[in-house]
Protein backbone atom coordinates (compact mmCIF):
# COMPACT_ATOMS: atom_id res chain seq x y z
CA UNK A 1 0.00 0.00 0.00
CA UNK A 2 0.84 3.43 -0.49
CA UNK A 3 -0.11 7.08 -0.36
CA UNK A 4 -1.31 8.84 -3.51
CA UNK A 5 -1.59 12.35 -1.65
CA UNK A 6 1.06 12.30 1.26
CA UNK A 7 1.61 16.25 0.49
CA UNK A 8 -2.29 16.63 1.53
CA UNK A 9 -2.58 14.89 4.71
CA UNK A 10 -2.24 14.91 8.21
CA UNK A 11 -3.34 13.04 10.85
CA UNK A 12 -6.45 10.73 10.88
CA UNK A 13 -6.53 10.30 14.41
CA UNK A 14 -6.62 13.69 16.98
CA UNK A 15 -3.10 14.05 18.25
CA UNK A 16 -2.10 12.62 20.83
CA UNK A 17 0.33 15.82 21.60
CA UNK A 18 -1.63 18.39 20.71
CA UNK A 19 -2.35 19.35 23.96
CA UNK A 20 1.15 19.72 25.32
CA UNK A 21 3.23 22.86 25.55
CA UNK A 22 6.12 23.01 23.39
CA UNK A 23 8.77 22.34 25.73
CA UNK A 24 6.86 19.38 27.33
CA UNK A 25 6.58 18.06 23.57
CA UNK A 26 9.71 18.57 22.82
CA UNK A 27 10.90 16.62 26.06
CA UNK A 28 8.74 13.55 25.44
CA UNK A 29 9.74 13.29 21.89
CA UNK A 30 13.14 13.38 22.61
CA UNK A 31 13.05 10.70 25.24
CA UNK A 32 12.42 8.35 22.78
CA UNK A 33 14.52 6.81 19.58
CA UNK A 34 13.29 7.11 15.76
CA UNK A 35 13.68 4.05 13.61
CA UNK A 36 13.45 4.11 9.98
CA UNK A 37 12.23 1.57 8.06
CA UNK A 38 11.74 0.81 4.26
CA UNK A 39 8.72 -0.05 2.78
CA UNK A 40 7.38 -3.37 3.74
CA UNK A 41 9.67 -3.36 6.41
CA UNK A 42 8.81 -4.59 9.66
CA UNK A 43 9.10 -2.87 12.94
CA UNK A 44 11.24 -5.00 15.51
CA UNK A 45 9.43 -6.09 18.50
CA UNK A 46 8.65 -3.43 21.26
CA UNK A 47 7.43 -3.28 25.13
CA UNK A 48 6.34 -0.92 27.34
CA UNK A 49 6.29 2.11 24.60
CA UNK A 50 4.06 3.86 22.36
CA UNK A 51 4.86 3.89 18.77
CA UNK A 52 4.55 7.14 16.50
CA UNK A 53 4.52 7.53 13.20
CA UNK A 54 6.58 11.18 12.16
CA UNK A 55 6.66 10.01 8.71
CA UNK A 56 4.88 7.88 6.02
CA UNK A 57 2.53 4.67 6.82
CA UNK A 58 2.27 1.83 8.27
CA UNK A 59 -0.40 -0.56 8.90
CA UNK A 60 -0.94 -2.37 12.59
CA UNK A 61 -1.76 -6.15 11.75
CA UNK A 62 -2.73 -9.77 13.59
CA UNK A 63 -0.76 -12.56 12.03
CA UNK A 64 -1.49 -16.67 11.22
CA UNK A 65 0.97 -18.68 9.67
CA UNK A 66 -0.98 -18.65 5.96
CA UNK A 67 -2.25 -14.82 6.54
CA UNK A 68 -2.57 -11.37 8.02
CA UNK A 69 -5.38 -9.38 9.33
CA UNK A 70 -4.65 -5.15 8.97
CA UNK A 71 -6.06 -3.68 12.13
CA UNK A 72 -5.38 -0.21 11.17
CA UNK A 73 -3.55 2.31 8.89
CA UNK A 74 -1.16 4.91 10.69
CA UNK A 75 -0.35 7.95 9.04
CA UNK A 76 1.83 11.60 10.14
CA UNK A 77 1.25 12.09 13.83
CA UNK A 78 -0.57 8.93 14.63
CA UNK A 79 0.22 6.83 17.72
CA UNK A 80 -0.24 3.51 18.64
CA UNK A 81 -0.49 2.65 22.14
CA UNK A 82 -1.36 -0.68 22.47
CA UNK A 83 2.65 -2.03 23.39
CA UNK A 84 2.48 0.97 26.22
CA UNK A 85 2.00 -1.81 28.98
CA UNK A 86 2.06 -5.34 26.76
CA UNK A 87 5.07 -6.67 25.76
CA UNK A 88 5.04 -7.51 21.86
CA UNK A 89 7.03 -10.33 22.52
CA UNK A 90 4.32 -13.24 21.23
CA UNK A 91 4.38 -13.00 16.63
CA UNK A 92 0.61 -11.94 17.18
CA UNK A 93 0.95 -8.16 16.18
CA UNK A 94 3.39 -6.18 14.06
CA UNK A 95 3.70 -2.97 12.60
CA UNK A 96 5.20 -2.93 9.19
CA UNK A 97 5.89 0.37 6.77
CA UNK A 98 3.86 0.40 4.11
CA UNK A 99 5.87 2.89 2.56
CA UNK A 100 9.05 4.44 3.52
CA UNK A 101 8.76 5.56 6.93
CA UNK A 102 10.07 6.89 10.71
CA UNK A 103 8.53 6.19 13.69
CA UNK A 104 9.30 6.73 17.26
CA UNK A 105 9.19 4.77 19.91
CA UNK A 106 8.94 6.47 23.32
CA UNK A 107 8.91 4.36 26.47
CA UNK A 108 5.99 4.00 28.92
CA UNK A 109 7.76 5.97 31.48
CA UNK A 110 7.86 9.19 29.74
CA UNK A 111 4.42 8.80 28.74
CA UNK A 112 3.13 8.42 32.62
CA UNK A 113 5.95 10.91 33.42
CA UNK A 114 3.64 13.34 30.89
CA UNK A 115 0.14 12.27 32.02
CA UNK A 116 1.05 13.21 35.79
CA UNK A 117 2.50 16.71 34.96
CA UNK A 118 -0.36 16.98 32.35
CA UNK A 119 -3.84 16.68 32.37
CA UNK A 120 -4.95 17.27 29.12
CA UNK A 121 -2.75 14.77 27.74
CA UNK A 122 -3.74 11.86 30.24
CA UNK A 123 -7.11 12.92 29.08
CA UNK A 124 -5.87 12.08 25.13
CA UNK A 125 -4.03 9.11 25.88
CA UNK A 126 -7.42 8.07 27.83
CA UNK A 127 -9.14 9.00 24.41
CA UNK A 128 -6.67 6.96 22.20
CA UNK A 129 -7.28 3.96 24.40
CA UNK A 130 -10.82 4.50 24.09
CA UNK A 131 -10.81 4.43 19.98
CA UNK A 132 -8.30 1.20 20.48
CA UNK A 133 -11.33 -0.07 21.76
CA UNK A 134 -14.09 0.84 20.29
CA UNK A 135 -12.34 0.20 16.66
CA UNK A 136 -11.40 -3.34 17.85
CA UNK A 137 -14.67 -4.27 19.01
CA UNK A 138 -15.94 -2.47 15.62
CA UNK A 139 -13.28 -5.21 13.82
CA UNK A 140 -14.90 -8.03 15.70
CA UNK A 141 -18.50 -6.93 14.99
CA UNK A 142 -17.49 -6.56 11.24
CA UNK A 143 -16.15 -9.78 11.19
CA UNK A 144 -18.86 -11.64 12.75
CA UNK A 145 -21.90 -10.29 11.66
CA UNK A 146 -21.39 -8.83 7.90
CA UNK A 147 -21.16 -10.32 4.69
CA UNK A 148 -17.99 -10.07 2.71
CA UNK A 149 -19.28 -7.18 0.17
CA UNK A 150 -20.62 -5.08 3.46
CA UNK A 151 -16.98 -5.29 4.81
CA UNK A 152 -15.22 -4.42 1.70
CA UNK A 153 -17.88 -1.36 1.45
CA UNK A 154 -16.70 -0.56 5.19
CA UNK A 155 -13.00 -0.62 4.20
CA UNK A 156 -13.58 1.66 1.66
CA UNK A 157 -15.45 4.10 3.22
CA UNK A 158 -13.15 4.14 5.66
CA UNK A 159 -10.22 4.83 3.56
CA UNK A 160 -12.16 7.13 1.45
CA UNK A 161 -12.21 9.33 4.78
CA UNK A 162 -9.14 8.62 5.85
CA UNK A 163 -7.02 9.57 2.40
CA UNK A 164 -9.92 10.35 -0.38
CA UNK A 165 -10.41 13.17 -2.77
CA UNK A 166 -13.08 14.46 -4.29
CA UNK A 167 -12.19 14.61 -8.38
CA UNK A 168 -14.66 14.52 -11.52
CA UNK A 169 -17.34 13.54 -8.91
CA UNK A 170 -15.05 10.61 -8.04
CA UNK A 171 -13.92 9.85 -4.95
CA UNK A 172 -10.21 8.61 -5.37
CA UNK A 173 -9.46 6.70 -3.06
CA UNK A 174 -5.88 8.11 -1.86
CA UNK A 175 -4.34 4.57 -1.41
CA UNK A 176 -2.66 2.32 -3.98
CA UNK A 177 -3.75 -1.06 -3.07
CA UNK A 178 -3.29 -4.89 -4.25
CA UNK A 179 -6.32 -6.67 -4.22
CA UNK A 180 -4.38 -8.79 -1.84
CA UNK A 181 -3.83 -5.77 0.47
CA UNK A 182 -7.90 -5.38 0.36
CA UNK A 183 -7.97 -8.63 1.44
CA UNK A 184 -6.15 -8.04 4.45
CA UNK A 185 -8.06 -5.33 5.18
CA UNK A 186 -11.21 -7.19 4.69
CA UNK A 187 -10.59 -10.16 6.15
CA UNK A 188 -10.87 -12.35 3.43
CA UNK A 189 -8.99 -14.36 0.90
CA UNK A 190 -7.91 -12.60 -2.26
CA UNK A 191 -9.91 -15.21 -4.71
CA UNK A 192 -13.23 -14.58 -3.09
CA UNK A 193 -12.38 -10.66 -2.67
CA UNK A 194 -11.89 -10.53 -6.59
CA UNK A 195 -15.80 -11.96 -7.08
CA UNK A 196 -17.16 -8.90 -4.66
CA UNK A 197 -15.01 -6.34 -6.60
CA UNK A 198 -16.35 -7.64 -10.19
CA UNK A 199 -20.00 -7.54 -8.91
CA UNK A 200 -19.09 -3.80 -7.57
CA UNK A 201 -17.58 -2.63 -10.72
CA UNK A 202 -20.48 -4.10 -12.66
CA UNK A 203 -23.01 -2.78 -10.71
CA UNK A 204 -21.26 0.55 -11.43
CA UNK A 205 -19.84 1.77 -7.74
CA UNK A 206 -16.31 1.31 -8.37
CA UNK A 207 -13.53 2.04 -11.13
CA UNK A 208 -10.96 -0.59 -10.68
CA UNK A 209 -7.51 -0.42 -12.45
CA UNK A 210 -4.68 -1.67 -11.51
CA UNK A 211 -3.19 -1.05 -7.73
CA UNK A 212 -5.63 1.77 -7.83
CA UNK A 213 -9.48 1.98 -7.49
CA UNK A 214 -11.91 5.05 -7.07
CA UNK A 215 -15.61 5.60 -5.81
CA UNK A 216 -18.01 6.37 -9.07
CA UNK A 217 -21.13 5.92 -6.80
CA UNK A 218 -20.18 6.56 -3.05
CA UNK A 219 -23.97 7.17 -1.87
CA UNK A 220 -24.64 3.69 -2.87
CA UNK A 221 -21.33 1.79 -1.61
CA UNK A 222 -22.27 3.60 1.07
CA UNK A 223 -25.82 1.73 1.36
CA UNK A 224 -23.92 -0.97 0.97
CA UNK A 225 -21.71 -0.72 4.03
CA UNK A 226 -25.01 0.27 6.20
CA UNK A 227 -22.92 2.30 8.11
CA UNK A 228 -21.00 5.79 8.33
CA UNK A 229 -16.92 6.07 8.69
CA UNK A 230 -15.33 5.69 11.95
CA UNK A 231 -16.10 8.30 14.29
CA UNK A 232 -13.14 9.13 15.59
CA UNK A 233 -11.27 10.02 11.48
CA UNK A 234 -10.62 13.74 11.21
CA UNK A 235 -11.31 13.92 7.80
CA UNK A 236 -13.89 14.37 5.02
CA UNK A 237 -14.62 12.55 2.31
CA UNK A 238 -13.56 14.80 -0.02
CA UNK A 239 -9.54 14.85 1.99
CA UNK A 240 -10.34 18.21 3.90
CA UNK A 241 -9.98 17.78 7.41
CA UNK A 242 -13.09 18.40 9.33
CA UNK A 243 -13.43 20.83 12.40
Amino acid sequence: MRRQYPQDQRAWLADLVEDLGETARATLLESGYTVNLEENEKLQPVQECVVRVEVGMVKLSVQAPDRSLVVGLYGPDDTLLSPLYHAWSRPLYFIQAQEASTVRVIPQSAVLEACQANASFGRNVLRQFSWDAWMMMDRIHSLAFHNLPQRVAQVLINLSAMMGRLEDNKVKLGLRLTQEELAELAGARRETLSTVLQDLREDNILDIRYARIDIKNYKKLQELAKSEPLPYLRRSVTGHVEA
